[in-house]
C-alpha cells in the first residue's frame, strides 16, 4: 500500500491522490514512466522529489522517515511493510496510577506488572517500528509518556479506533470484536476496563487468583488487536480498489501457548 501512497508531498491531498490513481497512476513506478496529466508540474516536482526520498526510507526500513511523509491519519498505510516490527498495545490503570502494561511484538506477548517489572518498558519498547493500539492516541499514548518521561512512540502510530471509524463502526474494542467475530475466551467475556481495577485491587488485597485473571483480559486486548488491524488494513485496501496485497488475517489461536504459559508462571 505504500507503495501506492502519493500523500507524502506537500500539496497532494485525498482529492488528487485519487485522481492520480484513476488516471492509471496507481504506484510509485508508474509516476515514474512518464509525466501525470493531473498534476499541476510544482507539484508533480514535489512529488517525483518525496518519492525518491521515500524510496530510501523504505529501502532503509526507516518507518519514522516514512511516518513522517505521510498524514497521521494515513500511517496504516504503513502496516503492510512493517507489520513484522509491529507492536500491539494495551494498559491498564488505577485512576492515575499505571498498573500493567500487556503487548505483542515480533517475540510474542508479554505482560509488564506494576510493583514487579513495569519499569522494563522503555528497553522493552526499543525497536518498535509501528505501534498498533485502540484509542492509543487518547488514552494509552499519554498515561504512557506520563509514567516514562524520556519515551516517545512510534511516529508510525496506527489508532483502531480511529481507522475502523472510517470504515463505519462506532463503540468501543468490546463492540468491535463482536462485530469482526474476533472472539475471546467465554469467562472473559462482558469484563471492562471496571473490572480491570476492580481484580487488579482484589490482588493488591491478596487474592491471586485476580491476578490471573486481570492478565488474561489485558492480553486478549493486546494479543486481539493484531487480528482488528489486519482486518482493518485489508479492507482500507479493498475500499480504496488499490493493487496492493493483502496481509495475512491472524488470530489469537497462534499465540494461545505463549499466553498460557505466560499466565502460568505469574
Amino acid at each position: 500500500m505504500i507503495r501506492s501512497s502519493f500523500r507524502i508531498a506537500p500539496g497532494v491531498g485525498p482529492w488528487l491522490e485519487s485522481r492520480l490513481w484513476d488516471s492509471g497512476v496507481r504506484r510509485w513506478d508508474d509516476l515514474a514512466a512518464g509525466p501525470a496529466a493531473v498534476l499541476p508540474g510544482p507539484v508533480e516536482a514535489r512529488l517525483r522529489a518525496a518519492i525518491a526520498r521515500a524510496r530510501e526510507a523504505l529501502a532503509a526500513g526507516d518507518a519514522e522517515a516514512l511516518a513522517a511523509m505521510l498524514p497521521r491519519a494515513e500511517r496504516w498505510r504503513l502496516y503492510g511493510v512493517f507489520a513484522d516490527g509491529a507492536a500491539f498495545l494495551d494498559v491498564e490503570t488505577d485512576g492515575d496510577a499505571l498498573t500493567a502494561i500487556g503487548f505483542l511484538d515480533a517475540r510474542g506477548p508479554r505482560l509488564l506488572l506494576a510493583g514487579r517489572d513495569l519499569e522494563r518498558f522503555p528497553e522493552e519498547a526499543r525497536g518498535w517500528k509501528l505501534l498498533v493500539t485502540f484509542n492509543g492516541l487518547s488514552f494509552d499514548v499519554p498515561v504512557l509518556r506520563k509514567a516514562f518521561r524520556g519515551w516517545r512512540p512510534p511516529r508510525a502510530h496506527v489508532d483502531l479506533r480511529r481507522l475502523w471509524a472510517r470504515l463505519g463502526h462506532e463503540g468501543g474494542l468490546k463492540l468491535l470484536e463482536a462485530v469482526t467475530g474476533v472472539g475471546r475466551p467465554s469467562h472473559l467475556a462482558g469484563l471492562c476496563g471496571r473490572d480491570a481495577v476492580r481484580l487488579w485491587r482484589a490482588w493488591q488485597a491478596g487474592d491471586a487468583a485476580a491476578l490471573r485473571l486481570f492478565a488474561e483480559y489485558n492480553l486478549h486486548d493486546a494479543v486481539n488487536l493484531r487480528t482488528l488491524m489486519d482486518l482493518g488494513y485489508n479492507r482500507m485496501i479493498e475500499r480504496l480498489r488499490l493493487p496492493a496485497a493483502p496481509v495475512p488475517v491472524r488470530e489469537r489461536g497462534d499465540v494461545r501457548y505463549d499466553v498460557t504459559k505466560l499466565l502460568l508462571a505469574l
